[in-house]
């Protein structure tokens, strides 16, 4: 038997915690999955109506890199939105990654917890954000961080 120390011990749990914390946040917040899955799709068409969609061919080299090795790891995934010109930050008003093809926001069913797990141990060229109140994945190119349930500031 392997012994654990102290320090891999508190990784491991700092690291898994609030994966389980999400997944109960979405399992329980009492908002169907049909519910939010029709949320998302009107959301979709609110952006493909400005523009932007889901396209693959519009992200920059690294971008393409990224969702290939989420693909090779998890299959394919279904893509929600990737380039949108002039996109804006919800509540900053800051430009936006998917403005310039470094941004991908995507839906793996029922994987999402080992998803943003993975994204966590081996994306660190860039940031992984999931929202309170939408059903997918958000990874960009650039300055890492990892933003779990936060609020994504859209309004119906």
């Amino acid at each position: 038997m392997r012994k654990v120390t102290l320090a891999a011990l508190a990784t491991m749990i700092a690291v898994f915690t609030p994966v389980a914390a999400e997944a109960k946040r979405y399992s329980n917040d009492g908002i169907s999955m049909k519910h939010r899955s029709l949320t998302n799709r009107a959301t979709h068409r609110k952006y493909a109506s400005k523009g932007g969609g889901a396209s693959r061919s519009c992200l920059t080299g690294a971008a393409r890199a990224l969702l290939g090795r989420i693909e090779s790891h998890f299959g394919s995934v279904q893509i929600i939105s990737t380039c949108r010109p002039g996109a804006r930050i919800a509540g900053s008003g800051k430009i936006s990654k998917h403005a310039s093809g470094n941004a991908i926001d995507f839906r793996v069913r029922g994987k999402k917890g080992a998803v943003v797990a993975w994204l966590r141990a081996n994306h660190h060229s860039g940031g992984t954000m999931t929202y309170s109140d939408m059903d997918h994945v958000h990874v960009d190119i650039g300055p890492r961080f990892v933003a779990l349930g936060r609020p994504s500031h859209r309004r119906g």
